[in-house]
């Protein structure tokens, strides 16, 4: 409160003198009055958060995410010093992979609906519910130990103290995907919503044949075993839906609606204000991907295993849902309440043509798969100022949230050419499949800190920090597996040459044609859970802001279990637990000399594993289709950061900033690939790594040139990382390279802006990123890494304001179009091309 006191003070005294004018016409009283002529204010005017902080930092405002035109929080990330998108959903912070950030909302941490990791995609995430995002690269005590590259604290937009309505909507373009042919299956009637209505639902008979872990099998005639009659189980097959087709159409353009709305109400000395925005965006994506496999061949060759081409339509519905209200007892006291629900739905309909393998003849394999993702969050806390108390000051916090994935009904079958020219559907017992999926991740979350600011030694200003939070997660997962067999009575003639629907009619499905088996797997299933007790205590100098020091440790103790289990015989689960109490230090100097700052900071993080990394049971994974094992005995990473940074801001709005940073990490988790026919993915705690880099930031208004340059400003920031994991030999490793760069890390990044903004409502903005080339994949056996190649885009956004109420925003994306390229060895792996694309979006304001 001391700070923005002074900072309104100070903006008034920036605008010149103050002159109080008196009235005259009571010329006693005038000679009687005090006479202020001139009010004088010093003091260090604080901009922005970024200036303002005690830690290094980045933030990104709901201004820039649309004035960039970014739809979810990871495309704006992007543009951050140090920051890269990998995979459309994860950020990597200076190059370390997901595993090494963490996301919090509203102060709160996350579940995720991803099956593999407890990392929150950051793709769910529209910038319409964000009031702003913090990207703080320092650590303080405050925040999870979970802290390699950084933190991400994400925090929606609140209730307001002002009446607003407005709705927007929009209209999108990709010249690779839209009003061109793309594939589509039958769904449901509430597809649109991004809800199944029950279509891809597992019928009645299966369900209840299945219930209570029960495997679906045939009856022994020998054994008393369980198990269904034929006849039951041809009824059971009969019961599945018949929708195997590919179908086509011309893909329509993306489109988007929104609305949001705010008030307050004063009642009986309190005031009430409340917000709601709900958005919906339907989106298509149409790719077709080269994709080839090598191995190592003789001498330095490579021989092509896989050679494919993917074509694959995306029907993406998004909707976005936040309710905040507030209390406000005093200006002192007050209490809020958000409410999110964020939901992902991907109708994917897909196949790829190609050989792989030992097979000779080419295949073509379909698949059809529908996939939801949700996350709801519900949040109350409350912020209690006690002034007369040496500024003392309460926050707590409460959040309940629940991430689910469900997919299903996926449906994926192969088809093989033959000598005649044709495709024939194949009979191999995995050419065919359908899958039910489901995932659930349930976290609460709760905390309280208190501070206080008493005065230092040498006259300085001490403030003092200390909090809990406790986080309780809680994980289900689990896939049911089924195929069609052939019984040895349909195979002669051009039956199999048909379409599957016809192949797979009801009429065929009996015990001398096609019996439905399960084929679930024994580690099909996991639940998993993690608990953290954290209490934490720092403090911070303030010497005439001048010298600020920041210094906190932080004690977590930390319990994570995972029983991997067969649905069938639950009591072979393969358990597996992880342990440890932490304390982790942070300290952060900042010197301010004038208009510049010098930061240096230096902590002591961790990373642990993720629930399926410790588990020793093999299992596929359900997104790559790789076999994967864990290790029971992953220990706990422990890095050490060191950050110094020199800002130098030139006025309110042009700054330059120069960055070093250096990690050195203690057993460091990294995948390896395990000896043997199949290649098996698995997790060690490598010897060592280090991670180092520059950081170069600058935005300078260009007013300097001349009157008619007052308008446009230039920005821009480059990170140049170098990094090198040494993997060792451990668990008879069969990697190409043991000491190589950090899988996901690009050498550098780029981005930049060239700005307008004039005084009557128009903003145009040309945006470049660009990541140098990092590794996709690690070789193995001798064969290169996979290296994704680095890619540029440019972006142009145009705002043009009408009114106080009508706003036009034009956004013309991917202007270059780079080709998309993984390669291994100089050929190409993975290529194709995203599409130029073009939106226009309306927007009206009350």
């Amino acid at each position: 409160m001391k700070k923005c006191a002074l900072s309104v003070a100070v903006a008034l005294g920036l605008t010149g003198n103050v002159v109080v004018a008196q009235d005259n016409s009571d010329n006693s009283a005038s000679s009687t009055a005090p006479q202020i002529e001139e009010v004088s204010v010093i003091g260090r005017y604080v901009p922005d958060e970024k200036r303002n902080t005690s830690a290094l930092s980045s933030v990104l405002s709901a201004e820039e995410f649309s004035r960039s035109g970014d739809s979810n929080i990871a495309e704006g990330l992007k543009r951050v010093a140090g920051l890269s998108l990998v995979g459309g959903k994860f950020i990597y912070v200076r190059g370390l992979g997901e595993r090494y950030s963490s996301a919090l909302l509203n102060g709160s941490t996350l579940p995720s609906p991803e099956p593999m990791n407890r990392v929150v995609p950051l793709d769910l995430f529209p910038s319409a519910v964000m009031d702003s995002v913090v990207v703080q690269k320092t650590y303080s005590a405050e925040y999870p130990s979970e802290f390699g590259g950084g933190v991400l604290q994400m925090r929606t937009k609140r209730s307001t103290d002002e009446f607003f309505f407005n709705i927007n909507s929009s209209l999108g373009v990709n010249e690779e995907t839209t009003f061109r042919t793309g594939n589509t299956s039958s769904g449901g009637d509430r597809d649109w919503l991004g809800y199944d209505d029950g279509a891809r639902e597992m019928p009645a008979e299966l369900e209840d044949a299945i219930a209570g872990n029960t495997r679906l099998k045939r009856r022994s005639a020998f054994l008393d075993n369980g198990g269904y009659t034929q006849e039951e189980l041809q009824t059971i097959g009969r019961s599945l839906p018949n929708n195997y087709a590919l179908d086509e159409k011309s893909l329509p353009p993306d489109a988007s609606v929104g609305a949001s709305l705010g008030n307050f109400h004063d009642v009986g000395g309190v005031r009430i204000n409340y917000l709601g925005a709900l958005d919906y965006k339907n989106s298509w994506d149409h790719d077709e991907i080269e994709r080839n496999l090598y191995a190592s061949g003789s001498g330095d060759n490579l021989t092509p295993i896989n050679e494919f081409e993917y074509i694959g339509t995306d029907n993406n519905i998004d909707i976005s849902g936040i309710a905040s209200t507030g209390i406000e007892f005093s200006p002192q006291h007050n209490v809020r309440a958000t409410g999110i629900l964020l939901r992902k739905t991907t109708d994917r309909n897909a196949s790829e043509i190609g050989f792989f393998g030992a097979d000779t003849q080419d295949v073509d394999i379909t698949r059809l798969e529908y996939i939801e993702r949700e996350m709801l969050s519900g949040q109350l806390e409350g912020d209690h100022y006690f002034p007369e108390a040496s500024e003392l000051t309460l926050n707590w916090r409460y959040n309940r949230s629940t991430a689910t994935r469900d997919t299903p009904d996926t449906r994926e079958y192969r088809y093989d050419l033959r000598s005649n020219g044709e495709y024939r559907f194949s009979t191999r017992a995995d050419a065919n499949v359908r899958r039910f999926s489901e995932l659930d991740d349930d976290n609460t979350d709760y905390g309280f800190s208190a501070s206080m600011v008493l005065a230092g030694p040498a006259y300085s200003d001490l403030t003092l920090l200390a909090g809990y939070n406790h986080q309780d997660n809680t994980r289900d997962y689990g896939i049911r597996r089924f195929t069609f067999a052939e019984q040895g009575n349909v195979v002669d003639g051009d039956f199999l040459f048909r379409p599957l629907e016809q192949i797979l009619a009801p009429e065929n499905i009996r015990p001398d044609g096609f019996e439905l088996r399960e084929t679930t797997r024994p580690t099909d299933a996991y639940a998993a859970s993690r608990e953290v007790d954290a209490w934490y205590a720092q403090a911070e100098l303030n010497f005439a802001d001048r010298l600020q020091l920041l210094a906190g440790v932080r004690r977590e103790e930390y319990f994570q279990q995972v029983s991997t289990f067969d649905l069938f015989r639950p009591d072979t689960s393969v358990e597996a637990r992880l342990q440890s109490e932490d304390y982790l230090p942070g300290i952060t100097a900042t010197l301010i000399n004038g208009n510049h700052q010098f930061r240096l900071g230096y902590s002591q993080t961790t990373s642990r594993p993720d629930f399926r990394e410790l588990s020793p049971a093999n299992f596929t994974n359900p997104v790559t289709g790789r076999e994967e094992v864990g290790n029971p005995d992953l220990q706990v990473t422990y890095i050490d950061n060191i950050d110094l940074r020199w800002e130098w801001y030139l006025d309110a709005v042009d700054s330059v900033s120069i960055g070093l940073f250096y990690k050195e990490f203690e057993r460091p988790i990294e995948s390896v690939i395990r000896p043997g026919a199949n290649t098996v993915k698995s997790f060690i705690n490598a010897n060592s790594a280090e991670n180092r880099g520059v950081e170069v930031e600058a935005r300078k208004q260009l007013g300097f040139l001349g009157e008619r340059w007052s308008n446009f400003y230039v920005s821009g920031n480059a990170s140049f990382i170098d990094s090198e994991v040494s993997i060792g030999e451990e668990g008879g490793n069969i990697l190409t390279n043991t000491s190589r760069p950090l899988q996901g890390q690009s050498d550098w990044l780029f981005n930049g802006q060239i700005g307008y903004d004039d005084y009557d409502g128009l903003t145009a903005t040309l945006l470049y990123h660009y990541f140098g080339e990092r590794i996709d994949e690690v070789g193995i056996l001798g064969a290169p890494d996979l290296i994704e190649e680095g890619n540029g885009r440019l972006d142009l956004v145009l705002i043009k304001e009408f009114s106080s109420s009508w706003k036009v925003n034009l956004k013309a994306s991917n202007l270059l179009d780079e080709r998309r390229e993984i390669t291994q060895g100089g050929l190409v792996t993975t290529g194709y091309h995203d599409g130029r694309s073009a939106s226009v979006k309306v927007e009206y304001q009350w």
